[in-house]
């Protein structure tokens, strides 16, 4: 039994209908060989089964303390069965299968088995890149049990070419008895005298941390964020609804524009397509604000701290640079700001600060007690918004070696969870050549995804002409004609 990392456990505190947090990650399948034969379900379970079966989280349900009077706890599910968390549907289209996913990833999961499902879509026709009919895996996590670098090495192992061996000592594979919610609630009372305490040192700790911040941010070293950022139409309460589209883009045009442009990622070009793209829709709704907008951008600390945690990252808040015409230089500034962010959250107390350690001895029950006091409060109107407009998270799933028995991956697309006042949020990935910009809507706010999608498509395309043009790079950069999103099925398709 292992104690769910607060951290983690943040995730089953802060959801509610019109925030389920939950992602999707998927990959299309296509069969090797001539003449292509899917696999069937059998096949398919096996493959999937041989895999599961040797990781851990995956076979790890939650516990909940009554009342939240702890945080809850990962234990092996003794009903443990991979078939469980194994569906298979019949598919049509790629707009078909977009829609469907925006409305699995609202349905609620079932906190009574692992917090993982694997849905197995078939005939899957027009995917971007695809060619043909595709078999498409489709990975439902809940952001609790998993950050995406995370997920993302879960898929890896399951659609790796060898199963992965079982770990656990042949005497341990039988799972333990769940335990009961009366020992639990015991305990958990038992424990209140020392949780007051290490609430107690926890806050002093935090008041430290919010002398050295300020200290530092005095000393005026590091570059801060601008804490306000203009509301848009894009930035309301949420819905209940989610809508799906994904932009494709070819990954080796995008790395000869980084070499062209220099010292520059591809990271920063990707922001600046949605940066433009985020221009481009709110100038046609007739509300792109003078004062531009940012981006919540998580960045990875798995290699950097020690922690249990499943969920490691910060989250910096990088300038997206929308008021700024030139695409060069609009690039130019977003990578000023992620060096910016970046070194900003070198400095030990903006890192503490930012990793919320103080969440770690907080009750669960004062955290659900403060969210619900604090959704419940009537919203007052305000033309501004904390730090970040959007959310763009980059997760790469690798080379185009993944693999559902004789079917290699040539496409992965996915959905993230919306949160606050974020109404669309964008996933960026890669298998192979291709790069995918996955947007997540709330449809109530951005009415119109195809276009949204469409305008991705044209930033992409300016951004290429703007490089073209200023170094000379027309022989490497073929685009400029539509060429850098994949039209299907009348909608330009992370």
């Amino acid at each position: 039994m292992l104690q769910v990392d607060p951290r983690d456990a943040v995730f089953l505190y802060v959801e509610r209908p019109v925030a389920w947090q939950t992602f999707l990650s998927a990959y299309a399948f296509v069969p090797d060989g001539s003449p292509a034969r899917p696999a069937d379900r059998g096949e398919i379970t096996r493959w999937i089964t041989d895999r599961a079966r040797g990781i851990d989280a995956l076979r790890q349900r939650l516990v909940r303390v009554p009342f939240d009077l702890d945080h809850p706890y990962w234990v092996e599910d003794p009903q443990y069965s991979v078939e469980d968390h194994l569906f298979f549907h019949e598919g049509s289209g790629w707009e078909e299968l977009r829609g469907w996913m925006a409305l699995l990833v609202q349905q609620p999961m079932d906190r009574s088995k692992p917090l993982w499902e694997l849905h197995v879509v078939t005939g899957v026709r027009g995917i971007p890149g695809a060619g043909r009919e595709a078999t498409v895996a489709v990975m439902k996590f809940h952001h609790s049990m998993a950050d995406g670098e995370l997920s993302t090495t879960i898929s890896r192992a399951l659609f790796g070419a060898s199963p992965v061996q079982d770990s656990r000592p042949a005497a341990l594979v039988a799972a333990p008895p769940v335990p009961a919610r009366a020992g639990l609630f015991t305990s958990a009372v038992r424990a209140c005298p020392r949780k007051v305490g290490e609430l107690a040192g926890g806050l002093r700790d935090f008041r430290a941390t919010r002398r050295r911040l300020l200290a530092e941010r005095e000393e005026g070293v590091q570059t801060l964020p601008v804490a306000k950022r203009p509301r848009t139409v894009l930035n309301q309460p949420l819905g209940p609804d989610r809508a799906f589209d994904a932009a494709f883009l070819p990954l080796d045009e995008l790395r000869a524009m980084k070499s062209a442009v220099g010292e520059v990622t591809v990271n920063d070009l990707v922001l600046a397509v949605v940066a433009g793209a985020l221009r481009r829709y709110l100038d046609e709704v007739d509300t792109l604000p003078d004062e531009s907008l940012a981006a919540a951008v998580p960045m990875s600390i798995r290699h950097r701290r020690a922690s249990e945690s499943r969920n490691q990252f910060h989250t910096m808040a990088v300038d997206l640079h929308t008021a700024e015409v030139d695409p060069i230089a609009r690039v130019r500034g977003i990578h000023r700001s992620v060096l910016a962010e970046r070194e900003r959250l070198s400095f030990p107390a903006e890192a503490e600060a930012a990793a919320c350690d103080v969440v770690r001895v907080i009750p669960g029950w004062v955290i659900r007690a403060a969210l619900r006091i604090g959704y419940g409060r009537p919203t007052r109107r305000s033309e501004s918004i904390h730090l970040v407009n959007t959310l763009v998270t980059t997760v790469r799933h690798g080379d185009a070696d993944l693999h559902l028995c004789d079917a290699t991956a040539v496409a992965g697309f996915g959905l993230a969870p919306l949160i606050g006042l974020g109404g669309v949020a964008h996933a960026i990935g890669s298998v192979g050549g291709s790069l995918t910009i996955n947007v997540t809507a709330d449809p109530l706010q951005l009415r119109d995804l195809g276009r949204y999608t469409e305008l991705l498509g044209e930033s992409f395309d300016d951004l290429g002409r703007a490089v073209r043009h200023a170094f000379g790079q027309a022989d490497v950069l073929a685009v400029g004609s539509g060429g850098g999103v994949a039209q299907t099925e009348g909608l330009a398709l992370m």
